[in-house]
């Protein structure tokens, strides 16, 4: 079965909603970024992004590789009266069609799960951030409370139902993939609000990160049962 985006549309307004802002609200706390340009990869209808827009003073793009996607999202952004502070655009994360050093903040909910090459991907959100900028990448609904509503919506209209995130949390894979795209300083998390990876381009280059040495950094934190 192909991809309907009307249809994902629909799951994410009407039972992913609540996630949204509370994502919104973690990530622009975690990141202290407020101001500035944002870039929502994988954004479906905009709802994260839109999100962000409306709990901060950031200018937002809304990306995504599906043309009826852009078209929602384009409605999205009408309809909560945030044009001129947000554009949807379609465009692939593995060749974001915009320019170098752009962003003050990337952020993406569940995308992460489909990339075919995280690599490049990565490579592609590193630079089109601004140095100082921030990433923050990953899957989650922002609190157990919310995970176990949610979850429990989806099952009663697919009994097998689970999150992408759940089954995409071995570490070392994304480990390779950051390191192989000579990002440095990132932070794994892994706690009640999901799986998220976190890094910032530095303002300057130190003489360690022009030798090419890498910091891993990560925050494992168990999920309450």
């Amino acid at each position: 079965m192909g991809f309907n985006a009307y249809e994902f549309d629909e799951i994410a307004r009407n039972v992913f909603a609540p996630a949204y802002p509370l994502l919104a609200s973690q990530i622009l706390d975690r990141t202290a970024v407020s101001s500035g340009a944002c870039l929502d990869l994988g954004s479906g209808g905009g709802y994260l992004g839109l999100a962000l827009a409306a709990m901060s003073r950031l200018d937002v793009c809304l990306l995504d590789a599906s043309p009826d996607m852009q078209r929602i999202a384009e409605a999205n952004i009408t309809g909560r009266g945030l044009r001129g502070r947000v554009r949807a655009l379609t465009g692939d994360v593995h060749g974001i069609p915009l320019g170098s050093g752009t962003f003050d903040l990337v952020a993406s909910r569940s995308s992460l799960f489909f990339w075919e090459d995280p690599g490049r991907a990565f490579r592609e959100i590193w630079r089109v951030l601004v140095p100082g900028g921030y990433a923050y990448i990953g899957g989650g609904f922002g609190s157990k409370a919310l995970r176990d509503e949610i979850v429990g919506a989806m099952r009663r209209r697919d009994p097998a139902w689970k999150p992408k995130f759940d089954k995409n949390r071995d570490e070392t894979v994304y480990v390779e993939h950051l390191q192989g795209a000579g990002i440095a300083g990132f932070e794994i998390r892994s706690d009640e609000s999901g799986f998220w990876i976190v890094f910032r381009k530095p303002p300057a280059f130190s003489a360690c990160e022009r030798g090419g040495v890498f910091r891993h950094e990560t925050n494992r934190r168990r999920e309450h049962s």
